[in-house]
């Protein structure tokens, strides 16, 4: 069929779909449901509810609709290939077509998976509201807070038809990987706490969860203490048996007992617990075992993506996806560097292994059943296409903003404030200095500091911008000075250092071991605070926070130089 025609077919049928719900009709409803739809699939049927797929480019092929159609993949992750430069009408259309491709061939409606974790990776850019740092959800020390940003979330997820995160990250924070941007986990992470990650990341899943999305707790075991990417090779983890149960998996076993449904695999060896050398957690049945008994995980277990330097320098992905089934996993995800032919084979390689009774039907069944009773649970099993005219009423980025200023206003920490000078008061003597580039500073501060003097810089400061910054904090008592990374942005970093730091409370807009930096430069600076975020929320919130509107509520989510995790000056607004 031309590939014309074939798009017109099915934007004709869209439409008629955005008023007549799908055709369940051969589905039960009751408790028997999941019996009655195993019983009608075929094994390839079933082997397809294990695999979540990629597709590139942005609009469907003739080739990619009979993949789909032929071997009916349970999921699809979506990428940057899918979704760059497309408006969430788009996007919706684009998802609406993936689902109605998938239920014509009288197929399972599919899980739509994204990475959507806030900061350094989340796809969805145009119209979205781009979610910050996970590290001030950590801040907050607060679950609701983070139940909060999980509703946010799902709301805009949801709201384009995509039912499944490939988030969040419960692996632990350390030094290495927030000061080194080269390393995998570089400002993805919420704490070095394995209790608050836990905690916090349950509760992103419970919100994402109230607007019909699924959460994905990764990556198990944990990659903390290695420096090793998996997307380029097999990350080894040298914690000891004890270290690392108290520690990496001890977040993850929080999590899981506060309720979340699916674990992600990482491809981590820990030769601590596996006994065959070099076997990535996503292959071994050991590590797989401990997830499912020891940690008493019952939900869905689905794999890193299997196209990943990490199983590609040892395996195919064919000999993978067996592997990994065969350890106990329930679904096979694929990255966007597996085509066509790798999907198909590795399909193939379970399916004829399932063929040959190398893997047993009950075996089979098992994961199917977890698949299907989560997708009955989220109400996808009746799944109806979404009308794109009204996606950005639903998505109501106006309302997750105000959720994220909320979450700044309870992360923003006051590591140190030497002489009680905060909050500070209308008629205080104060200088705010700031980056010109992010103007809500004077905006916001102005309407509670209105007799502030206010002097802003350039993010590569000219020559007579170190005189004026100077001459700003000389006239005033104490200086709030607000800058970003200038350990790395050396002009920055030297407009700082000529500053009177004895009358400076210094605001590091990135990272908390800039404070580091600034007791090197002087010891004697009078504050510290840190907001993790150059957001517009997070400049909304400081001159909230700073000036006495919103309480001092944030603790660091990790340790710095003399201050422990959980520190943070208290105070009331």
């Amino acid at each position: 069929m031309p590939r014309l025609l074939l798009r017109l077919i099915l934007v004709w049928a869209l439409l008629v779909m955005l008023y007549l719900p799908l055709n369940t009709s051969t589905y039960a409803v009751g408790d028997d449901r999941i019996d009655v739809i195993l019983a009608n699939m075929t094994t390839r049927q079933k082997v397809g509810q294990l695999f979540m797929v990629s597709l590139g480019g942005s609009q469907l092929s003739t080739a990619q609709i009979e993949f789909l159609q032929e071997y009916q993949p349970g999921a699809i992750a979506l990428f940057s290939s899918n979704v760059d430069g497309k408006t969430p009408e788009a996007i919706t259309n684009y998802i609406n077509e993936l689902q109605f491709v998938i239920t014509e061939a009288e197929g399972v409606p599919l899980f739509i998976a994204i990475d959507h974790e806030g900061g350094r990776v989340q796809r969805l850019l145009e119209g979205f509201t781009h979610f910050p740092e996970p590290s001030i959800i950590g801040a907050t020390a607060d679950p609701f807070i983070a139940e909060a940003v999980g509703q946010a979330m799902g709301r805009e997820l949801s709201a384009v038809g995509i039912n499944f995160n490939l988030a969040p990250v419960a692996d632990l924070h350390t030094r290495e990987d927030m000061l080194n941007t080269s390393r995998v986990l570089n400002h993805r992470t919420l704490s070095q706490d394995p209790q608050m990650v836990g905690e916090l990341s349950a509760a992103l899943i419970r919100g994402m969860a109230q607007q019909g999305v699924i959460g994905t707790l990764k990556h198990f075991p944990g990659h903390a203490q290695t420096d090793t990417d998996t997307h380029r090779d097999l990350a080894t983890v040298s914690l000891d048996r004890e270290t690392a149960l108290a520690t990496n998996i001890r977040a993850f076993e929080v999590a899981i007992h506060n309720g979340a449904e699916v674990v992600m695999v990482g491809h981590l060896y820990y030769p601590a617990f596996e006994t065959e050398e070099n076997r990535p957690a996503s292959l071994s049945p050991i590590m797989i075992d401990l997830l499912r008994h020891d940690l008493g995980f019952e939900g869905l277990i689905v794999t890193d993506a299997l196209d990943m330097g990490a199983i590609r320098n040892q395996f195919s992905i064919a000999e993978a996806s067996v592997l990994a089934f065969q350890a106990g996993v329930d679904m096979l995800a694929m990255g966007p560097n597996a085509n066509f032919s790798d999907q198909k084979a590795a399909m193939d390689a379970v399916y004829n292994a399932v063929e040959s009774g190398e893997i047993s039907l009950v075996r089979l069944d098992e994961s199917v059943r977890r698949i299907l009773n989560l997708k009955m649970k989220y109400n996808l099993l009746d799944w109806q296409a979404l009308d794109s005219t009204t996606t950005i009423e639903r998505m109501d980025t106006a309302a997750s903003f105000q959720t994220l200023v909320q979450l700044f206003e309870a992360g923003i920490t006051v590591v140190h404030d030497e002489n009680n000078l905060l909050p500070l008061s209308p008629t205080d003597n104060v200088a705010i200095i700031y980056p010109v580039g992010k103007p809500l500073f004077l905006e916001t501060c102005r309407q509670f500091l209105p007799n502030a003097i206010y002097q802003s810089y350039s993010w590569w400061p000219y020559d007579w911008e170190f005189g004026a910054t100077q001459a700003a904090a000389r006239r005033a008592d104490v200086a709030i000075v607000i800058a970003e990374n200038i350990g790395w942005n050396t002009p920055q970093g030297e407009l700082v250092a000529a500053l009177p730091l004895e009358k400076v409370i210094y605001v590091s807009l990135w990272k908390p071991y800039e404070w580091e930096y600034i007791q090197a430069l002087n010891p004697n600076t009078l504050g510290f605070i840190v907001t993790y975020s150059t957001s517009e929320a997070a400049q909304i919130a400081l001159c909230r926070v700073i000036s006495g509107q919103a309480p001092m509520r944030g603790r660091l989510p990790m340790a710095i130089q003399g201050y422990e995790v959980g520190s943070g000056i208290q105070s009331e607004s």
